[in-house]
């Protein structure tokens, strides 16, 4: 009989941008748990711990009701086929949702704890597509789906990472390179749909009096992404793996890294 294997990570996630007058530094930090289930094809389940933001556990009010709420998406189970993610207890999640959400109810009211309440259930607990798009909307999820695909070269390699202050899902087509005697896998890449995300930029700037005609200068982006996973073996059993990404813009600089290291 086969036996679970267990990973341990800290992952460390940085994100600085400017986005017309709106600044933001920020370096959220916690510890991963990731398991290989027995008697699965590939059954993965994974747990959250000691989350941090910039360097503090979660103080203020309304960061800690978000924090609440989130935690409860954890431990969560993946089934893992052909490359492809299928969120697998969606019912335990969802029950643990709505025990959290009872409790919280009972002890906070007001506008800002509906705004949290009914942002986070919008976004995730509506049904289980809702949640699944949710949970691959991380930078965690993202990073181990591309660690657990096939280790091979790859010269048209496509990859899509969320930018966060725009909710927008970039696409870069790339180059991926594993070295077999080192056991690096590598993948640079370039956006090539550089108009979408540019209109997305436009629409965050009308509330900032976005000029009605912008200069060709203005309206260039440069995208990059650099990706590189240190393999121990294969598969979930790396020593570490870093993902750096670049979108720069007159009105919108973004930089994004996110490493995860492994725990012994």
């Amino acid at each position: 009989m086969s036996e679970d294997r267990k990973y341990n990570f800290r992952v460390l996630h940085t994100i600085n941008y400017n986005l017309f007058d709106k600044i933001c530094d920020a370096v959220n930090s916690y510890e991963v748990k990731i398991n290989r289930l027995a008697n699965k094809e590939l059954r993965l389940q994974l747990d959250r711990h000691n989350f941090k933001i910039n360097d503090n556990k979660v103080e203020t009010k309304f960061e800690r009701l978000a924090h609440e709420y989130n935690k409860t998406l954890f431990p969560v189970l993946f089934d893992v086929k052909e490359g492809n993610f299928s969120l697998a207890n969606y019912t335990e999640i969802s029950e643990r949702i709505a025990q959290k959400d009872l409790e919280l109810k009972l002890k906070h009211e007001g506008s800002g704890f509906d705004y949290i309440r009914d942002n986070f259930l919008e976004k995730v607990a509506k049904d289980g597509y809702t949640m699944a798009k949710y949970f691959y909307s991380f930078g965690l999820i993202r990073i181990i789906l591309l660690c657990l695909k096939k280790i091979e070269n790859n010269p048209d390699y496509s990859f899509h990472w969320q930018a966060i202050p725009i909710a927008s899902d970039v696409f870069w087509k790339g180059k991926k390179d594993f070295n077999p005697e080192s056991k690096i896998l590598k993948y640079e890449g370039n956006s090539h749909r550089n108009q979408e995300l540019f209109e997305k930029i436009k629409g965050y700037g009308n509330a900032y009096q976005y000029p009605e005609k912008v200069t060709d200068e203005e309206s260039v982006i440069t995208t990059t992404i650099r990706h590189e996973t240190q393999y121990i073996t294969t598969a979930l059993d790396f020593e570490f793996s870093e993902t750096e990404i670049k979108i720069s813009n007159s009105y919108f600089n973004y930089e994004e890294t996110f490493a995860i290291n492994r725990k012994y």
